[in-house]
């Protein structure tokens, strides 16, 4: 049996987790089936904030988020794909996957929706079947003493911050709001997708990382910590173990960034239709809005060959939860008697995230500061993008929905979504 202490520290992260999304995912619900427009959260933003300066940089910080999201996801298939080749302790071979990986999908992206759909369908359904065995069976082998805690755990300050590296695991529940035009019934759909995604996910990552602290000691771990996944399956499963589990990773990194692809695809897409980004973003070189998803595979082939996982992944996070506590506070400030949403629960998804956040920002200017730097100027940027836009090109974000909830056979806001 797990030591106690364990299962304490255990159930404190799950139930920090378990509290933030349940509380983010019942808000873009509700939001998704009140404004069902492709942008997702640009929509929300526009619709909370108006068309002014917030609106615009939260909008561009999103883009940015979503972009380092996927550099670290080519960035962890990099280095699955070199491990599995065994020149994972060359960096040039881990930058070769994951440039490749990126430029794959973005030729599959080119080709529309419905060849991202079904590409998207084959790949969960394998790596989820994969998954699921290597967590069960890595349960039931693992080695309690492997999970000891030594020097007294984690601080509660430490397990917050843990807290905000593993939302990023939960990021794809936002990314279904912006196939909402493309989903049958969104009314009943959108918010069974978002419940969904988020409670497998938990389950999964959780009975994961229990799987490999259970039958792989710390300091192989750390030694493997690009690849530990698969590195843990070896006492179960053996080098085949090894194999299957590095490519069941392959084919979720492959997964994730083709669905933030099509998702960000639909966002630059109706930023520059409405006026905020360049109309270069909407150009249809092969069909509308791939003009952007060029532009965004620049930067994340930029970004995943010149930073590092750790940097990569801390300030996602960190500019994730920006976005999302902005979305959040928008909601609860101007839009729950629209969406019929309750305020004590968006109140509770805006505190959790806010907090995780300012932990997160102290947790990281200590251990590592230059994220702090980026994340400064990441927002830097995005505000002189947006000065730019508003003051010399007269382009600002306008909202698309206004008075479509009409469209769902009559239903009110607060029959919408449950």
């Amino acid at each position: 049996m797990l030591i106690p202490q364990l299962k304490k520290q255990v159930r404190y992260i799950k139930m920090k987790l378990e509290e933030n999304q349940r509380g983010s995912g019942y808000s873009y619900a509700k939001l998704g089936v009140r404004y069902p427009s492709a942008g997702g959260i640009v929509e929300y933003l526009a619709q909370s904030y108006g068309s002014g300066y917030t609106t615009g940089v939260l909008s561009i910080i999103l883009y940015f988020s979503v972009t380092i999201v996927m550099a670290m996801v080519a960035r962890a298939f990099g280095s699955y794909a070199a491990a599995l080749v065994s020149c994972q302790n060359s960096v040039m071979c881990v930058n070769i996957f994951s440039s490749a990986v990126v430029v794959v999908l973005t030729s599959i992206n080119f080709m529309g929706s419905n060849i991202v759909g079904k590409v998207e369908k084959f790949i969960v359904i394998i790596k989820i079947t994969i998954l699921a065995v290597f967590v069960v069976a890595g349960i039931w082998l693992l080695n309690p003493a492997l999970l000891s805690l030594k020097n007294g755990g984690a601080t509660p300050m430490g397990a917050l911050s843990t807290v905000a590296i593993c939302l990023l695991a939960y990021h794809g529940f936002g990314v279904i709001t912006n196939t909402v035009e493309d989903m049958p019934n969104p009314p009943k759909t959108l918010p069974k997708s978002i419940y969904g995604a988020i409670g497998i996910v938990m389950i999964i990552y959780v009975g994961a990382a229990l799987a490999v602290f259970g039958n792989l000691p710390l300091a192989e771990i750390i030694r493997a910590k690009d690849y530990a996944m698969a590195e843990a399956a070896k006492p179960i499963f053996g080098q085949w173990g090894f194999t299957i589990v590095a490519v069941t990773a392959l084919l979720s990194a492959a997964s994730s960034i083709n669905a933030n692809l099509y998702s960000t695809t639909n966002m630059t897409y109706l930023l520059a239709k409405d006026g905020e980004l360049p109309e270069f973003e909407k150009r249809k070189l092969w069909r509308a809005g791939t003009g952007g998803l060029l532009l965004t595979t620049v930067l994340i082939l930029f970004i995943a060959n010149f930073l590092n996982l750790t940097r990569i992944a801390s300030l996602g996070s960190l500019v994730y939860l920006v976005v999302y506590s902005a979305v959040h506070l928008g909601h609860l400030k101007s839009l729950t008697k629209e969406t019929g949403a309750s305020k004590t629960i968006i109140l509770f998804a805006f505190l959790t995230n806010f907090i995780v956040f300012i932990i997160f920002v102290f947790q990281t200017a200590e251990k590592n500061p230059i994220v702090i730097y980026l994340l400064i100027g990441f927002i830097f940027i995005s505000l002189l993008i947006e000065v730019y836009m508003q003051q010399v090109r007269n382009r600002s974000i306008q909202t698309m929905i206004k008075t479509r909830i009409k469209s769902f056979r009559g239903k009110t806001a607060n029959e919408i979504g449950k």
